[in-house]
């Protein structure tokens, strides 16, 4: 049985890079098929501190550099799995980490779950000759056909497309309330960091309350690099302390629970690649509104399973929820094309297929 040695982050701290590597890590169609050793680059354990410069970054980046040269003339992989990190200084240290991939002569698939190379090479000419390297000699596997044309300019070789895949979730017996006067809920669940877009949706929501249209917000998620209170300073002041309320982070069965209860879900994040929670929105046949962001084209089907908007457009996103509160039979539609969309293509089972027919053919075992 041959080897793979997989080098990512996994929970905690829970994001969409860490629940994908955990799902490969756990999936029985692979584990039955590899031996599968793993080391854990993760470096800190909250979201707020991901993207911090710090000095004992680097001293943990040198000792997880030994654990990956003791690990590789201890085990002999066949083939090295590795969640890269594409910009920041992340890339910095995931660079630092293929150069001791490379000198030990090994095979190796980039797994990309950011963007951002493209614009970095038209920046800077030494980065585009740093990345060139990198990607020299590897397979890769992008997200979608969109993002792989972020590598077009230091990757020449055709790369492996494999959209993400969620677990099936519980459903409970959701009561849909056939009344026409029942106030549509809307729901965003994501971290509450600003890229996400949360405070977008806010200003869409005053404007919408201002409109007079009548509706219920809640938004769910954890404090990243906003804060509740912050957050809920901002309903206050924007008098939508009525129709909005931040929850905070909710788990398990409250987490479904909540997708339910709603009628319209809307993520309008402007730094995504992929957006694994309209994934569970679809699910739960909810239509979605969300933004012209990284993948996210590929997976919700404007005008058909929701809408997308641009990012950083508060009014646009104000007209699109707008549609969906006045008419209840469109979100019906769109969620259950949502739901359909979902089930052909996005479930972990099409995932792990997926992963394990790439492995197959990396390592000339098809």
């Amino acid at each position: 049985m041959k080897r793979i040695l997989f080098l990512g982050q996994f929970p905690p701290p829970l994001h969409g890079v860490s629940l994908m590597n955990s799902y490969v890590l756990n999936s029985g169609l692979i584990k039955n098929n590899y031996h599968m050793e793993i080391i854990d680059l993760k470096l800190v354990k909250s979201i707020s501190k991901l993207q911090r410069f710090t000095f004992l970054k680097i001293i943990k980046t040198f000792f997880c550099g030994c654990k990956i040269v003791y690990k590789v003339l201890d085990k002999k992989p066949d083939l090295v799995y590795f969640t890269i990190c594409p910009t920041g200084y992340a890339f910095y240290r995931d660079a630092f980490y293929v150069g001791l991939l490379k000198f030990l002569n090994l095979k190796i698939v980039f797994h990309l779950h950011g963007k951002g190379i493209k614009n970095n090479c038209q920046k800077n000419i030494i980065k585009k000759y740093l990345y060139t390297w990198v990607f020299k000699n590897t397979d890769v596997i992008c997200l979608s056909n969109r993002l792989s044309e972020d590598i077009t300019e230091v990757y020449k070789s055709i790369p492996f497309i494999i959209p993400n895949g969620i677990a099936l979730r519980p459903k409970f017996n959701r009561i849909v309330n056939s009344s026409k006067g029942s106030t549509p809920q809307i729901l965003y669940l994501s971290n509450y960091l600003r890229n996400k877009g949360i405070l977008v949706l806010i200003e869409a929501l005053e404007i919408l309350n201002n409109q007079g249209y009548q509706f219920n917000a809640r938004f769910v998620g954890a404090p990243a690099d906003l804060t509740i209170k912050f957050l809920e300073n901002i309903i206050v002041n924007k008098n939508l302390t009525k129709v909005a309320k931040v929850l905070g982070p909710l788990y398990g069965n409250d987490k479904y629970l909540e997708f339910q209860k709603t009628d319209i879900f809307v993520f309008p994040t402007y730094n995504d690649v992929f957006g694994l929670v309209n994934l569970e929105a679809m699910q739960y046949n909810l239509p979605v509104i969300s933004t012209f962001e990284g993948s996210i084209p590929d997976i919700v089907i404007d005008n058909e399973t929701g809408f997308l908007v641009e990012t950083q457009n508060a009014q646009m996103l104000s007209e699109k929820i707008a549609i969906l509160l006045k008419d209840k039979y469109l979100r019906i539609e769109m969620g259950k094309k949502g739901y359909e969309r979902f089930m052909n293509n996005y479930t972990l089972r099409h995932f792990e297929d997926n992963m394990y027919n790439t492995f197959q053919s990396i390592l000339g075992t098809n």
